[in-house]
Order: C-alpha cells, then sequence, then structure tokens
C-alpha cells in the first residue's frame, strides 16, 4: 500500500437526509418503508452512496445507538456492512444537530467551555471534543463524490482571522459557489499557505490521485500565487479582476486639492 493509500479512511457510514427524529423512527423499523426511501434518495442524491450501491443491496440488521438510544439500520453493499446514519444527527452518533448547533455557534465567540456546559448541560471535555470532530472530514471528499465533478478552475483567497487573540489566516478554496477548502495559516508567508492550501490538494488526490486544476483565481498576493504554483505545478494563475480594478483606481485617483 502506497502513503496515498494509507491517508485514505475507508467509511462504512452513509449519511441520508431525513426530516426529524419522528419521520425516521417510522421508516427505519420497516424493511419495506426504508428499502422505499434509499430508493428515491439514491434517484435524487446518487453521490451519497458508493458506486457498489448500484449493483444491489441487502437490509442487514438494526442496532440500538448507545449513544443516542435511537435504531440504526445497517445495509450490505457487495459483501461489506455499511451503517445508515440520519442527518439529524452528528458524526459519530455524538448528539443531536438540534442540541449542538447553538453551543457550537457560540464558540465563534470565544465562550468558554464550562460556560457551554453550565447552559446546555453535558460536560467541558464533551463540548471540547465536539468543536475538534469538526475537522475530521474531508472538506473535498464530503463534498465531492465522483473524480468527474472535480472542478478545472478554483478560486483561492485568505480570510483575516483571529484564534485566542493572534491573527490567522485561513487559507480558503472555493469553485462553482461551493466552499472546497479551508485550512488555517499562522502566517501570509509562502511557506504557511503552502501548507494550508496544500491539503485541498491532499483531499482531492483521495478522489483521483491524478486531478490538478487548470486555473487559479487569486488577488494580487505573491506569497498565494507562489503557494499555489509549487502545490499545482504548471497550474495557471489568474489576477482577480476587482482586485486589478481597484488597485488601477487608486494609482489613477488624482487628488481633489493641491497644496501650493
Amino acid at each position: 500500500m502506497n502513503d496515498l493509500n494509507a491517508k485514505i479512511r475507508q467509511t462504512r457510514l452513509i449519511c441520508l437526509p431525513f426530516d426529524c427524529l419522528s419521520h425516521y423512527i417510522e421508516i427505519v423499523n420497516y424493511p419495506e418503508k426504508f428499502r422505499a426511501t434509499m430508493d428515491s434518495i439514491v434517484k435524487q442524491w446518487p453521490e451519497l452512496f458508493p458506486p457498489e450501491f448500484f449493483n444491489g443491496y441487502l437490509l442487514k440488521d438494526i442496532r440500538p445507538s448507545t449513544k443516542l438510544s435511537i435504531p440504526v439500520r445497517r445495509i450490505k453493499i457487495s459483501g461489506i456492512s455499511y451503517t445508515v446514519r440520519p442527518s439529524f444527527v452528528m458524526p459519530y452518533m455524538t448528539g443531536f444537530v438540534d442540541d449542538v448547533e447553538k453551543g457550537l455557534f457560540l464558540r465563534k465567540f470565544n465562550v468558554p467551555f464550562w460556560a457551554l456546559a453550565h447552559v446546555f448541560g453535558k460536560k467541558p471535555m464533551y463540548w471540547f471534543r465536539m468543536e475538534q470532530s469538526l475537522g475530521r472530514n474531508s472538506i473535498v471528499g464530503t463534498t465531492v463524490k465522483k473524480s468527474e465533478d472535480l472542478p478545472k478552475h478554483v478560486a483561492a483567497d485568505e480570510k483575516h482571522s483571529r484564534i485566542l487573540g493572534n491573527k490567522v489566516y485561513v487559507a480558503t478554496t472555493s469553485a462553482n459557489g461551493c466552499i472546497l477548502g479551508a485550512s488555517v495559516a499562522e502566517n501570509a508567508g509562502e511557506k504557511n499557505l503552502t501548507k494550508a492550501y496544500g491539503i485541498f490538494k491532499e483531499e482531492t488526490q483521495c478522489i483521483d490521485p491524478k486531478y490538478k486544476p487548470e486555473t487559479v483565481n487569486t488577488d494580487g498576493w505573491k506569497a498565494t500565487q507562489n503557494a499555489w504554483k509549487t502545490i499545482f505545478s504548471g497550474i495557471i494563475v489568474i489576477n482577480c479582476f476587482l482586485h486589478i480594478l481597484e488597485f488601477s483606481k487608486i494609482n489613477c485617483r488624482q487628488p481633489k486639492y493641491i497644496v501650493r
């Protein structure tokens, strides 16, 4: 097994959209309803399922979740068991989305974990682990399922932010109206940006090891452009038209009054 394949985490989980717990309970305990729901979802969002799914699948069993006390259905695809998780439940069955959404939102404003535990319950370590688990999933891998859907043209820029009062830069990659990468760089230097944007490349290679975008749209920051040239050799860097226009306005601007 090469290094790339060693990095790929083979998931055995399928997350499907369900409106609420009551709707889910009405379906999961009845094989006919569950299969009909699966067949309906796969027509709308085939990318949610592994390729082998379309060769047929078997309903396996129902297991109670020890963390949330809800039934969880398992199916078998090409001899491999997959767990079907409803979308209103957090990954790894750590909680219901509605129960943790407000607490995680407050972490944006550095509300301490002990305060979240005091208001929303649980222990401070629960909220700490909940926040840390947000980075487990590959942004590219959870958004793009097929190699042919990987974008040929991307845009990149740094979002200025702060962590514990220290300024950082979130190296963000987007395409087709969707964010495909967001990694923190300690500074806006070429070395740190190369490392941050490089995570986008690592995640795309799990889908297509030969993937390389044709162009990247950036502002005029040289470190950003050099970082992308390092990550994807031969990529064409396109300067953002809006940045160029603004820069031209500044250069062409003449003072209204001349003091003699």
